[in-house]
């Protein structure tokens, strides 16, 4: 029978992939993007929406990890027998906290009002592909296509 502190493994998993160097758009790590993304617009936090499809961001790394990580929840429900109805909110948040530091959180929120959260601070360097080597392999959730 599943139950609802289940989210907390969901929490600790997605976050794992997220922070994971083969979470990559277009061959690129995905953090270093959003961290290279955050200093252009002069921010230091962005949110991913993960629970309903909302307006498409301006940002189409962020657009599609929005989509595979709303996925992967949503796959992580199935496969541990949950109800989609318990998944009332769910949001990824990076904030830049010191220079080369980002804090990322997810936060699930089920249908009764409890929150479950997962945290980590990594090192990330912003997006620079002068200096960066594409990523060529398929291996990992590369280009978050969801396999």
């Amino acid at each position: 029978m599943s139950r609802r502190n289940q989210f907390n493994g969901i929490c600790h998993d997605i976050l794992g992939t997220f922070v994971s160097r083969y979470n990559d758009h277009d061959g690129y790590w995905s953090l270093g993007q959003y961290v290279a993304l955050l200093e252009r617009l002069g921010e230091s936090q962005l949110q991913l929406t993960l629970r309903d499809a909302t307006e498409a961001p301006d940002n189409r790394v962020i657009a599609a990890s929005e989509k595979y990580y709303r996925g992967a929840v949503l796959r992580m429900m199935e496969a541990n027998s949950m109800p989609q109805v318990w998944l009332a909110n769910a949001t990824i948040k990076v904030s830049i906290v010191a220079p080369a530091k980002v804090a990322c959180e997810i936060e699930i929120v089920s249908d009764l009002g409890r929150t479950y959260r997962s945290e980590r601070t990594i090192t990330v360097r912003p997006h620079d592909p002068v200096i960066e080597l594409r990523r060529t392999d398929r291996f990992g959730p590369s280009n978050q296509k969801g396999r």
